[in-house]
């Protein structure tokens, strides 16, 4: 995507985002006010009032749960952004997204998931989600050493290499940490990439010791 397909995509979910709130807002006002008719000047009759009210109170919780889709798929694009390299676009709330993926915070939670991942893998003790435990056990021990050094202070990271951490750890439809067949080799090239991204040495990340910040 260039800059311009970004900043129409943002403009997209940033307008359904506040069409969203104000629908949210606006039912949840008029249920209030449904039921204020009966009860306070009982200008309404309470079977109708009430019928009004469930159905848009019910309407206002879809539009609050459709703004959390949105909201998440302005973070997507976000990460979109800060992947692509154009992180010009998207102003303050992209440099947001980036302080925020490398944030020591961010990165010791996503380190932990991973390895309780693993962990999973190593001990084939049950999961909620599908692993490719045979590819976990074989990298096991880069994945340990890949974790150890993310949560490592200092350590550079850059935002474009945690978009793949978090998408490796939570994206069930495309990281290959959830798709249990074939062999490790798509987990490696997916590590191998992330290492790119992060901006460290892929084969220093081999032996211990990588590019510390300065």
């Amino acid at each position: 995507m260039t800059p311009a397909d970004f900043l129409h995509a943002l403009a997209v979910v940033n307008d359904r985002l506040r069409t969203a709130r104000t629908v949210a807002m606006s039912l949840l006002v008029f249920a209030g006010l449904a039921l204020a008719g009966t009860y306070a000047v009982r200008a309404v009759p309470p079977g109708l009032a009430k019928s009004c009210a469930a159905l848009a109170v019910a309407g206002g919780l879809g539009a609050v749960a459709a703004g959390r889709v949105l909201q998440w798929r302005r973070i997507e694009i976000y990460d979109d952004i800060l992947l692509s390299g154009f992180r010009h676009v998207g102003g303050p709330d992209v440099a947001r997204r980036a302080a925020e993926l490398v944030c020591l915070a961010r990165r010791c939670q996503l380190a932990d998931t991973l390895e309780r991942f693993v962990e999973v893998a190593w001990k084939n003790d049950p999961c909620a989600v599908p692993l490719h435990r045979n590819a976990l056990r074989e990298l096991a021990p880069r994945l340990r050493h890949f974790t150890t050094h993310l949560r490592e202070p200092a350590i550079d990271v850059e935002p474009a290499g945690m978009v793949l951490v978090r998408r490796l750890v939570t994206d069930g439809s495309q990281s290959p940490l959830f798709a249990p067949v074939g062999d490790a080799s798509d987990l490696e090239r997916a590590l191998d990439r992330i290492h790119t991204e992060l901006g460290w040495d892929v084969d220093a990340l081999a032996e211990p010791g990588l590019r510390l910040a300065a």
